[in-house]
């Protein structure tokens, strides 16, 4: 029996954040920082040399492929033709149209999967946990970040297709049954968390619709300075965890035979 596709099915306002996606994800303060706080852990804590293979699945459109394609081998796969065009359009040619359930794992030695914002999407979120640790073999590394909290849900969560928000009691209990355990865990965007909570709670009264609609950068100086305050967390991550954040990071790999 096919299993159901990982990403949910384009539509109009899918294809909006596509765009939207493609135009600010090396500009816009969240993307931008995330980008450089997930090459800074993978680097530290990723068990990874250079040139390795990492697949990005749920890849998008690509700027975490490229921030991370001078040092690492990387492959992504999306359920989005949209995604993966722009991908392409990026410089990156090794991007497929696929669920991750039919990735060929034997044509590829992949030390290191990527799971970033895309496991909150979907219906069975331990099928593609499950799946990503056996593509990346016992001695793997997946790199996952969730968005938090379920009472910080709103239209934001709506627009994006989301189907749940995570705690780390949650994620932990997910990797626990798709056979991984996490070596590091941790909240982050934390220390834009007050005013992160205001803006989900305003949005709380927007149509998903009008969250797709929005495009949400902020004047220069702002984005700056919000990019700036979020990109410090990469220097504490690798040290510590924060107890509490927007999102949730996690660093898991299979569980050890008995």
């Amino acid at each position: 029996m096919r299993l159901p596709d990982p990403l949910p099915q384009r539509s109009a306002m899918e294809e909006t954040l596509y765009h939207l996606h493609y135009n600010q994800e090396e500009s816009h303060w969240w993307f931008a920082a995330r980008s450089e706080i997930i090459r800074h852990l993978i680097d530290h804590d990723g068990h990874l040399k250079p040139g390795d293979t990492i697949l990005d699945i749920g890849c998008g459109t690509g700027a975490i492929m490229r921030a991370l394609a001078d040092r690492y081998t990387m492959v992504g796969i999306d359920m989005s033709p949209l995604a993966v065009e722009y991908t392409r359009k990026r410089g990156l040619g090794d991007v497929h149209l696929m669920p991750v359930q039919e990735f060929p794992r034997e044509q590829y030695n992949v030390r290191g999967a990527l799971l970033l914002d895309v496991i909150e999407h979907i219906d069975d979120d331990i099928d593609v946990l499950r799946t990503a640790r056996d593509i990346v073999g016992p001695d793997g590394r997946i790199i996952i970040t969730v968005p938090a909290y379920m009472w910080l849900w709103s239209a934001h969560d709506l627009a994006n297709h989301h189907k749940r928000r995570y705690n780390a009691r949650t994620l932990r209990a997910a990797l626990d049954k798709a056979g991984l355990e996490p070596l590091r865990m941790t909240y982050y965007n934390t220390f834009l968390f007050p005013l992160a909570v205001i803006k989900k709670m305003i949005d709380r009264n927007k149509t998903a619709e009008q969250a797709a609609g929005e495009v949400d950068q902020p004047p220069g100086w702002m984005n700056s300075l919000f990019k700036a305050i979020f990109r410090l967390e990469k220097y504490f991550l690798p040290w510590m965890r924060f107890p509490y954040g927007v999102s949730l990071l996690t660093i898991a790999r299979p569980k050890k035979q008995q």
